[in-house]
């Protein structure tokens, strides 16, 4: 992603407050949604677009499962009149990039794209087709870490730091910290992934102990099938990967731009994150998967690949302004 050659050329505070706000909300949305996937309540509404043949069903909120799916519909609906207003806003803005115009398109294809996954889930599911229903449910848990991630861009494109600050560290290059904070993302994408796909599976307890993965108190599983796999890919080696990776952005940010705030401060924030998450996982195994702390594990990831974006997006910037110029000079004119 090239979000370094073109920037909003004025401050809005107003619009970039907005972004701010329609980030939160989104947030507040995948929120929602986690409960919904843990209380198993995705299938209390079983058609779609409309709930019981009906835009509001009558007694809705006296039904809890109803509530949960129900309510997350709507509140999906109102997230997506926000992105709408936020593109149409921008648009209407002549001080926004081309950068940000295209991020904010892609946010609400991306919005519209996501409610129609998961109203497809639905009937899909409800017609018998489970196969397809399933990859769905998936691609709907993956897509909605997108769009935060895609928002919460554009709210960094639109703040004051980045169209009014300095984004230079004299004496320093910082291609090591774009690359490895890119590599981290992506990596933190296949961990999420991968935790989709073992939560929608219902796998998440295929192996019920920690740090054992298996009831003789080895390391390793003694049975293979693709539930245990996909928890241990997860719960295991992705999680190591993940940490990893991390400790050795954090170590990287805190050696080449120490004292800029606008990498060490996320730097930091991602380290405390992924051991809260490491902490929320162990729980979430030894507790029997209790409803609100596999939620929390679930959005606490969100916020981590959230996070994670944004130090890749300041690293980028700083990366390319931090450069040093690769102009020649000339060499002298060579006189008879």
């Amino acid at each position: 992603m090239n979000v370094t050659t073109t920037t909003t050329t004025a401050f809005n505070p107003a619009l970039a407050l907005y972004a701010k706000c329609v980030v939160a909300v989104t947030f507040a949305l995948l929120f929602i949604g986690g409960l919904v996937t843990s209380y198993h309540a995705g299938m209390a509404v079983p058609d779609w677009p409309l709930s019981f043949g009906s835009l509001n069903p009558e007694g809705w909120w006296g039904n809890f499962p109803v509530r949960l799916e129900h309510g997350h519909r709507l509140f999906a609906t109102g997230v997506g009149l926000l992105i709408m207003i936020l593109c149409a806003w921008i648009f209407a803005s002549r001080s926004t990039s081309r950068a940000v115009r295209w991020l904010v398109v892609l946010a609400f294809v991306g919005v519209v794209l996501q409610g129609t996954f998961g109203g497809l889930r639905v009937t899909l599911e409800t017609a018998g087709n489970l196969g397809a229903a399933m990859t769905l449910r998936i691609v709907h848990g993956c897509t909605a870490q997108i769009e935060l991630c895609l928002l919460a861009v554009i709210a960094t494109l639109l703040s004051r730091d980045w169209i009014e600050s300095s984004w230079k560290i004299p004496g320093q290059s910082l291609a090591s910290v774009r690359r490895l904070a890119w590599i981290v993302v992506a990596a933190l994408f296949c961990q999420l992934v991968l935790g989709a796909t073992m939560r929608h599976l219902g796998a998440g307890l295929a192996i019920p102990t920690f740090p054992e993965a298996n009831a003789d108190g080895g390391w390793m599983p003694t049975v293979h099938n693709k539930f245990v796999d996909i928890n241990f890919s997860h719960t295991r080696i992705g999680a190591i990967v993940v940490t990893l990776l991390i400790l050795a952005l954090v170590a990287l940010v805190l050696r080449r731009a120490r004292g800029e705030a606008r990498l060490t401060s996320p730097a930091t924030g991602l380290l405390g994150l992924v051991l809260v998450q490491l902490s929320l996982g162990i729980a979430v195994i030894i507790h029997v998967k209790p409803v609100t702390l596999t939620t929390i594990h679930v959005i606490n990831g969100a916020a981590i690949l959230a996070l994670s974006v944004l130090l890749a997006v300041r690293a980028s910037r700083f990366a390319k302004e931090s450069a040093p110029s690769t102009a020649q000079t000339p060499p002298p004119e060579v006189r008879a």
